[in-house]
């Protein structure tokens, strides 16, 4: 699974307008199913997300420094479709979703990374389902724009 990886002004804006929070290892910042409440930004240490059932051993993945945890549930405000747990202790930014809207709206440059970004979730995840079906090797890809 791949992780969303804010470039450095994206990083910056969002970073000067979350709230700061710590969280110890093991630490579960949302579920798979839950309506979205806001995302996270991971500052230091590691969150890893998963599906949380068994067939997606293979797609969890652990996200570091610079890691965007829950965007696209916190864009739509719809349910989050992964489950994000700390693995090593954390220093995170928290937006909530207007919180997030409104940065972009300040700053309508970082729109287009923001698109960029979820245009290769999708891709990749279409990549993901084929080879699922195919019962193929799953692709390796980290979303990364920094």
């Amino acid at each position: 699974m791949a992780c969303y990886i804010a470039h450095s002004d994206l990083y910056a804006a969002l970073e000067q307008r979350c709230e700061r929070v710590r969280k110890p290892r093991s630490t579960v910042l949302f579920r798979r199913g839950e309506k979205a409440f806001g995302m996270f930004l991971v500052l230091r240490g590691a969150v890893c997300l998963d599906f949380g059932v068994d067939v997606s051993t293979a797609l969890a993945s652990a996200c570091g420094p610079g890691a965007l945890v829950g965007l696209p549930a916190a864009l739509t405000r719809t349910n989050y479709s992964m489950t994000a747990t700390v693995t090593d202790d954390a220093e995170l930014g928290f937006l909530t979703p207007q919180a997030l809207v409104s940065v972009l709206r300040q700053q309508p440059e970082l729109r287009r990374q923001l698109l960029t970004i979820l245009s290769a979730k999708v891709a990749y995840s279409e990549q993901v389902t084929k080879a699922l079906v195919r019962k193929e090797k799953l692709p390796g890809l980290e979303l990364g724009l920094a």
